[in-house]
């Protein structure tokens, strides 16, 4: 399937490289496609990897030109005209723009489509296809690679139509030749051109971009620090904005600060494409220039969140210690696991909503009536809530098995819905199905790799519940209306805007550092200071927001404002960080007796969810004593095991022999039945290790030497697996017969017997093939015997 062209690729035309890449971009990668310069090009599915073979020319110690030719190994993925995923050994392809290389190898694509091998034929073909394969695979980070080219966090702001090589191309000779000099680049010789060239190369190299770094003066590094951690562009009014709220200087030192970033290629004024005015179709000349600081710089620069250190000790007024709450690696997919068993078989009434992630997605308008909207004098209705939110009859199920608060709940079954886990019965009835392998995949082996799709999953394709959550705060969530009283806001707007909050904190938290505690007052106050609008970052756009937060009915709260932003804004963060940053285990937690975040630490989970660091991870081993302890005995019959990753072998025997029947006690129940146990010895499992197991319990006696409570369970288990019986059917066959073994000898010795025996019953009892039975009955009838023949169908069973 693989092997057929995509439509993305079947409909890709020259004009839409130019509009990936640039006019200038453009042009040079067609250059290097016409000159021959694309090799060992290959395709898989819509994605194109290829070598670009680029000549540079070097001036020698004798200060003559030298030719070299370099290698980058580029990747592209086109999903449309307009969206790709393309990956580059220069560094300069992005989300927005494509490099002069990927330019190159796109032009080689609507040049010579044949020459693209295709890596699954080649699988199929031979083994030798493996190494070649790996050309498809995305360039390995390197170690000072910035957060934000990272998927966990990335930041959309707004970034430059075109890439570095456009944004010199447009400096002027005098210009570039300045920023040589910084850069100790010798220009004598060299045309503008060469120098945009050299330029381009000295900035990809970290240490000659930290050594010109390192002669700025405080204001300089910390304005240049400032724009990178918020994402390294910034409209004219932004970088105002954030010059005075961190008291960088006067507002006449602005501009000779931004000249001395400019003259050391540190920082560039240039037009930028801004993918939320796109989508609001708000693009405009004054919006589309701005200031961008180069991915090489950022990626060198390596520039960390400021932090203050919190000391947990006792509140100096009440005498009272903090509250620390810390959650083990992996919790939060054993209580997913809980919440499925819990609901698996909860039957949807009409109070139910339950939009499937497969149907058609989310709902283009709210679905409410004018008549359940209250009028306001400002022409604002209340939005109101996502509709993947849960009932209370849904959460109050859960709860009376599983005792969780009702935030973590409702967090835990939008999860579940989200990943497909927990499903509508695909009969069409009014009832909730779970996924059968669902405790392998959230305990099992693979963990891993479904902590870290749930992860990207969530972060990037849940609603707004976080926005409709402040309302416990006494918020309230507005929006604008028609004079019909209709909401102009549609619901998958306000998901992507709280998606793009939560991508703008999440790749903030990823610069700050792990197994520290750090106060959460400073690192909100700190968060204002760069970011007063992560939360309605869009809404500036508008001339009137389309939705925002107040007390007061009439009266908006304005994040620039830090007496509003500490009404609403530092709530969204508080809760962001106590709320599903905890529960994904990426951060621990210090309560104030009365509630209050005083202060997180990021724990190693953090450094690997969003900064790809391993974690040190030992996988549990099947060790009987081990085992044991998880292990409990309800009423005589219930098997409860505790949902962890740590008893996932003990886990993996009960969910291949019992029954999975719901939650008791917050843990896992299994029942043994002859059902489940018969099905799993016709897949040819053995029990033999859940006997071990319960005869190691069972062996451990009371002191006053009564019986173990998994005595009669293990012996009921014993009794089934002695009474169960194997049958197997045999059809077209012959089934032979003799009055003893002397008999079967003779024929044995006397015909081609042995030739066809499918298989021996009994000495004097043989199955036979059907066409070779004729054979020896014709050998029989010629020797004078007259064997008994019972013309019929015969099942021979054992």
């Amino acid at each position: 399937m693989q092997n057929i062209v995509p439509g993305a690729l079947q409909r890709l035309r020259a004009a839409d490289i130019i509009h990936m890449a640039g006019l200038g971009v453009a042009a040079a990668g067609q250059e290097y496609c016409r000159s021959g310069a694309v090799h060992a090009t290959q395709r898989d599915g819509a994605r194109l990897a290829g070598i670009v073979e680029i000549p540079h020319n070097t001036i020698s110690s004798a200060e003559m030109p030298t030719a070299e030719v370099r290698q980058y190994s580029v990747d592209i993925e086109v999903q449309s005209a307009s969206s790709w995923v393309g990956n580059c050994q220069c560094g300069q392809s992005t989300s927005v723009t494509l490099c002069m290389h990927a330019a190159a190898l796109l032009y080689q694509w609507l040049a010579h489509p044949v020459a693209f091998v295709s890596t699954v034929t080649k699988k199929q073909e031979s083994d030798s296809g493996n190494e070649e394969a790996k050309a498809l695979e995305p360039t390995p980070k390197p170690d000072n690679a910035s957060a934000f080219t990272k998927p966990s966090g990335v930041v959309r702001n707004p970034v430059p139509a075109g890439g570095l090589q456009d944004i010199l191309t447009q400096l002027g000779l005098s210009e570039l030749r300045g920023i040589a000099r910084e850069y100790e680049i010798i220009t004598i010789g060299m045309n503008k051109l060469q120098l945009v060239e050299a330029i381009r190369d000295v900035l990809n190299q970290p240490e000659a971009v930290r050594k010109v770094a390192s002669t700025l003066e405080k204001p300089q590094r910390q304005l240049l620090a400032a724009l990178t951690l918020a994402g390294g562009s910034m409209t004219d009014d932004e970088l105002r904005g954030l010059f005075e709220r961190f008291s960088l200087g006067q507002p006449g030192q602005l501009q000779s600060v931004l000249l001395i970033l400019q003259g050391r290629a540190l920082l560039f004024r240039t037009s930028l494409s801004n993918t939320s005015q796109q989508r609001t179709g708000l693009g405009g000349s004054l919006l589309d220039i701005g200031w961008y600081v180069p991915m090489e710089v950022r990626a060198a620069l390596r520039v960390m969140v400021p932090i203050t250190p919190f000391t947990i000790k006792p509140d100096s007024e009440g005498g009272e210690v903090p509250h620390t709450e810390e959650r083990e690696p992996y919790s939060l997919l054993a209580d997913l696991l809980l919440v499925v068993r819990i609901l698996d078989g909860y039957h949807l009434t009409s109070t139910d909503e339950w939009r499937e992630r497969s149907t058609a997605a989310r709902a283009e308008t709210f679905a409410f009536t004018r008549s359940s909207i209250p009028l306001s004098v400002d022409g604002s209705v209340p939005v109101p809530s996502p509709d993947d939110m849960p009932s209370e009859a849904l959460l109050a199920a859960t709860r009376s098995s599983f005792e969780r608060s009702p935030a973590f709940l409702r967090f835990a079954i939008q999860l579940l819905r989200l990943a497909d886990i927990l499903h509508k019965d695909d009969s069409g009835t009014s009832y909730l199905r779970a996924l059968p392998n669902a405790a392998q995949l959230l305990l099992g082996p693979t963990r891993k790799d479904a902590m870290r799709d749930l992860f990207e999953l969530w972060l990037t394709q849940s609603s707004y519940s976080e926005l409709y959550d402040l309302r416990e705060d006494g918020l309230r969530l507005r929006c604008r209306a028609t004079s019909l009283n209709i909401p102009i806001l549609r619901p998958k707007e306000l998901d992507e805007e709280n998606s793009e909050a939560r991508a703008a904190l999440i790749a903030l938290l990823a610069q700050a550092p792990l197994n520290q505690w750090i106060n959460f007052t400073a690192f909100a106050r700190f968060v204002y200071r760069l970011h007063p609008t992560f939360l309605q970052k869009r809404q500036r756009l508008f001339t009137s927001p389309h939705w925002w937060l107040e007390l007061e009915e009439g009266h908006p709260l304005r994040p620039l404002q830090l007496g509003d932003w500490l009404h609403a804004e530092i709530y969204y963060l508080a809760r962001f960080l106590y709320g599903p940053l905890h529960w994904w285990g990426i951060c621990d937690t210090s309560l104030a007796p009365d509630g209050r975040l005083l202060a997180f630490r990021l724990t190693p989970l953090a450094g690997w969810l969003l900064n790809g660091v391993e974690l040190d991870e030992e996988f549990p081993t099947q060790n009987y004593p081990d085992l044991a302890n998880p292990l409990q005995i309800l009423d005589g019959e219930a098997l409860l095991v505790s949902s962890s990753s740590a008893a996932w072998p003990l886990i993996e025997m009960l969910e291949m022999f019992t029954e999975a029947v719901g939650v008791r006690n917050g843990c896992l129940c299994y029942r043994l039945t002859p059902k489940a146990l018969g099905d799993a010895l016709s897949r040819g499992k053995r029990p033999a290790d859940l006997l071990a197991l319960l005869r190691y319990n069972v062996s451990q006696q009371h002191s006053d030497g009564t019986e173990h409570a998994l005595a009669p369970v293990m012996a009921q288990l014993e009794r089934w697996v002695a009474s169960y019986g194997r049958v197997r059917i045999y059809t077209g066959v012959t089934l032979l017969g003799t009055a003893d073994a002397t008999v079967m000898r003779e024929l044995s010795l006397t015909t081609a017997l042995d030739e066809q025996i499918v298989r021996t019953v009994h000495p004097t009892l043989y199955i036979l093939k059907k066409t070779g039975s004729e054979r020896i009955l014709d050998d029989l009838k010629r020797r004078g015997q007259s064997p008994l023949v019972h013309d019929e169908e015969l099942y021979g069973t054992e």
